[in-house]
């Protein structure tokens, strides 16, 4: 829902179970535009005013830590080695990123928390 010109992430999840509660960044990005996404995750993690809200209000209303996760879903490949690469050069760590083509299922994110 954020309309400006400033870096977002495109999905956000918020979950709350027993004890337990996640806030979820996701970055859906092609195969070519994946060093991006961790640039974008980075960003919203750090400076958006509105993802630091929602976290607060989670943390608030569970009354508890509240998980903060980061993923993201491509159609291309990423090594291990070039993933912590790109983590250590933002400053984020994404739990996962996760292959998915176009005609594959849409993939579970409860299953990375």
């Amino acid at each position: 829902m954020l309309r400006d010109n400033q870096p977002k992430c495109d999905g956000l999840f918020l979950w709350q179970g027993n004890q337990r509660q996640a806030a979820v960044l996701v970055e859906l990005k092609g195969a070519g535009d994946i060093p991006h996404a961790f640039e974008q995750l980075a960003y919203v993690k750090r400076h958006r005013a509105e993802y630091r809200q929602l976290v607060a209000r989670l943390e608030e209303e569970a009354r508890g830590r509240v998980a903060e996760k980061a993923v993201v879903v491509t159609n291309g490949l990423l090594s291990k080695p070039e993933q912590e690469r790109l983590e250590n050069h933002h400053g984020i760590r994404v739990m996962a990123v996760i292959h998915c083509e176009a005609s594959s299922p849409i993939p579970e994110m409860r299953d990375y928390l």
